[in-house]
This record gives C-alpha cells, structure tokens and sequence, in this order.
C-alpha cells in the first residue's frame, strides 16, 4: 500500500499538528518499514561518515522539539527515535538519487583542478606548497593550507551553508544570519553567522583545534548534548580524539594565527627584500627569497586592511613569483617565464 507521506507532514507529525487520520496514515506508514533492509548498507564507511555528521545534528534538533523527553513513555521514546533513523534513511536516499556524494576516484591532473559532480557538489584538493583563495557563492572566502581538501556545493541552497574540511582552512564567512555557516571537519561541528576563523583538523593528528580572529563562533561535539562551547577572539579549542573532550584556550601574541591578522602597510619603490623584513617583522614570520636578483626588485604597493595570505596572493600576481610555504616559513621563487 503506497501512502502519501511528505517531509512537510513528517514535520507537521512532529510539531504535534497532524490530524487523527494522519496520524494513523504515519504510524501505517512506519509499520511498513519493518522488515525492511538497512539502506545505510549500501553505504561505504566514508560516506556514512559524511552522512551522519551532515544529518544527525539537524534531525536531533528536529526531534528534540517536544518529540523526546525524559518523561516521555519508553515505547514513545522508540518510535521518537526510529523515526529519526528512517527520516536520515530517506535523505540518505535522496541524496544518493542526485549524486551529492563526490567522485573519490577521480583525479584531476592539475592538483589545484576542481572535481564536480552532476549534483553541482564541489571537491577542492590543495596539493600544492601555497595557500590557495576559493571564493563561495555566497561570497565568503576560504583559503586553503597546503595538503588540505574542501567540499562544498557549487551553490548554496536551503536553511544552512554547509562544507566539509580537512586539514587546514581560514575561513572569513559572509554575515546571513538567516544561514548558518556550518562547518564538518575532523569529528566537530562548527557553526558561525559571518566571522573569521582557523580549522586545523588533519587526518594525521589526534587533535581538531578551532581558533577565532574576529566575531564568535559555536563548535559542538555531533553526539553530545550541551558539548556546544563558544569562542570570541584570539579563543580557541581543541578537541582530543582520544579523550572525545573539547578544552578551551587561548591563542598566544607569537603564534601561527597572526598570518590571519589584518593589517596595513604601504611600500614605495623599496627593494623587495626590505618588503620582506617588514612583512616579518608584522606577521612574525620568516619569509625569504634565495633568488638575490628577485630581492633587489623595486617594489611599490598599497596593502589595506589585509592578511599575510591575501598579500602573497597579490605578490604572486604582481610580481610573476611562486612561493613554497612550510607553517610561518615562506620561501619566494620567480615563477619561469612563459611564451
């Protein structure tokens, strides 16, 4: 027997506001379910992963308006939480009927290439020695360590603005306050309105560190009720695999983070080497150029209000150069001449 049920009612159902046929049809409806095999059996580990951490967190608060609670019968609370499950199994469904799950075997020649998929989902692999700038359709930027990966969707629709990380990314997030901006990356969720922020989270390290240059952000554990911290500027928190705890600290004077720090500096017909030490000297690094030719370089530029990363971009393009990037170390490099 084939029952109309919608996700439109399914929310209705669980605001409480279905009529006593409809009720019934859902409750029919949920019967059929029994017996039935496990869609997430047809699932590859990584991509239960990446469903799971992308739908727990939205259907939990889903049902978690007035559907469960420590009062509730214990027959009520099953059928609160297969709902739950059938619910992650229907869009599990659909998102596989439109492909948003990424191609992992494709590989790009180019390693900065984007790989896309007929869903418009977007995978970015920065397998360079630089940072690389991708812009979003909202208008946020994310700049991109080297060895890190960003999925995301071509464009953003619904109630969230959503990707998933790994290995390191800044993020300086558009304001829409009626889209969140919620970020999937080594095992917590962060949740930001228009900020800017560092996520550290490689696969190869048993910590995720979250730390915030401007506004304020959330990051919360996907199965831990009242996990959420919030952090404010130079805050920061790491979250441990092994221990499954978030701890919060703050970011010193001296560290990584004040390559994220906007700042302003203006350069006259200077030798490029000079640029060089003031750059250190207000980002605490050691950028440098073995090339005693390119150092000797005039050089004249107007940096307002900008990032160490955002001044590197603009190097590169102004001045034909490349550049390899190891934490705070930088080296610059002419780039060959092309006919």
């Amino acid at each position: 027997m084939n029952y109309r049920v919608t996700p439109q009612l399914l929310h209705k159902y669980m605001d409480g506001h279905c009529t006593d046929d409809e009720v019934l049809m859902i409750h029919q409806w949920y019967a059929s379910f029994e017996g039935e095999d496990d869609p997430f059996e047809t699932l590859s580990d990584d991509e239960q992963e990446v469903l799971r951490m992308l739908m727990l967190d939205k259907f939990k608060n889903s049902v978690g308006h007035g559907m469960v609670s420590e009062t509730t019968p214990i027959r009520q609370k099953r059928f609160a939480v297969k709902m739950m499950y059938v619910l992650s199994g229907m869009a599990a469904l659909f998102l596989i009927a439109f492909g948003l799950y990424f191609n992992r075997k494709a590989k790009a020649e180019n390693p900065n290439t984007i790989v896309t998929t007929a869903s418009e989902q977007m995978k970015l692999d920065n397998q360079t020695n630089s940072i690389y700038k991708q812009v979003l359709s909202d208008g946020s930027v994310v700049w991109l360590s080297p060895k890190s990966q960003l999925e995301y969707p071509k464009k953003f629709m619904g109630a969230y603005r959503q990707v998933k990380m790994t290995g390191e990314a800044f993020f300086e997030v558009s304001k829409d306050h009626a889209h969140p901006f919620i970020i999937y990356s080594g095992g917590v969720i962060t949740r930001v309105w228009g900020t800017s922020f560092r996520i550290r989270a490689y696969n190869n390290i048993p910590t995720t560190e979250v730390s915030v240059v401007t506004g304020k952000v959330s990051v919360k554990l996907p199965e831990k009720d009242g996990s959420e911290v919030m952090l404010f500027p130079t805050q920061r928190v790491v979250y441990s695999r092994a221990t499954g705890f978030l701890t919060r600290g703050t970011e010193t004077l001296h560290s990584s983070m004040r390559i994220w720090q906007k700042t302003s500096v203006q350069f006259d017909d200077i030798p490029l080497d000079q640029v060089l030490t003031i750059l250190n000297k207000k980002f605490g690094t050691r950028i440098y150029t073995n090339d005693k030719e390119l150092g000797k370089l005039m050089f004249h530029a107007d940096f307002t209000d900008q990032n160490l990363a955002s001044i590197l971009d603009m190097l590169e393009g102004s001045l034909n150069v490349g550049y390899n990037m190891d934490d705070i170390e930088v080296e610059l490099y002419r780039k060959p001449q092309t006919n």
